[in-house]
């Protein structure tokens, strides 16, 4: 029974229960505000239930011929990582997220992550031309129809540019 109170179940526990709040309390939301939180909350819960029963599962019943080792795949990690490299990385990203929100706060939110989009996909992830910019494309119509469909103003920086660019 002590082992039901894994670290696994015990945070899926809590996504659980977090999950439920928000799909509780975005209902009292206005209708168009509402539907964001409570469908995203909706589709996270279900799958924070799917994850405990996952987890519950594996620790109630296990699999068959685990002692003989047939059947079983052996998905180990090697994590020797030098800690100097994790914190270099944990540093590079920080700092694509910081510059990602002083470029909103300077040009606005759509000039910005079009530009994030486009600069990771073609720095950080290697893509090339055309697939960086097939998706910074792609984000800035997704902010356009997001912005249309939803009647979404996003946020101006403080250089004052036109609705795609600002």
């Amino acid at each position: 029974m002590a082992k039901l109170f894994s670290i696994k179940i015990l945070f899926s526990l809590f996504l659980i229960a977090w999950f439920a709040y928000g799909a509780w309390e975005a209902r009292s939301y206005a209708f168009l505000a509402r539907i964001f939180p409570f469908y995203v909350s909706l589709i996270l819960l279900i799958a924070a239930v799917v994850s405990i029963i996952i987890e519950i599962r594996k620790i109630v019943k296990p699999a068959e011929n685990m002692e003989s080792g047939g059947g079983s795949a052996d998905l180990s990690v090697d994590w020797d990582i030098p800690i100097a490299e994790v914190w270099q990385r944990f540093a590079f990203y920080l700092s694509l997220i910081i510059g990602l929100y002083g470029c909103i706060y300077i040009v606005g939110y759509p000039l910005a992550m079009s530009a994030f989009v486009f600069l990771f996909y073609r720095w950080v992830a290697g893509a090339s031309w055309k697939a960086s910019i097939i998706a910074t494309a792609a984000a800035l119509i997704f902010l356009a129809i997001a912005s249309r469909v939803l009647g979404m103003d996003w946020p101006q920086g403080l250089i004052h540019l036109p609705w795609p660019l600002g």
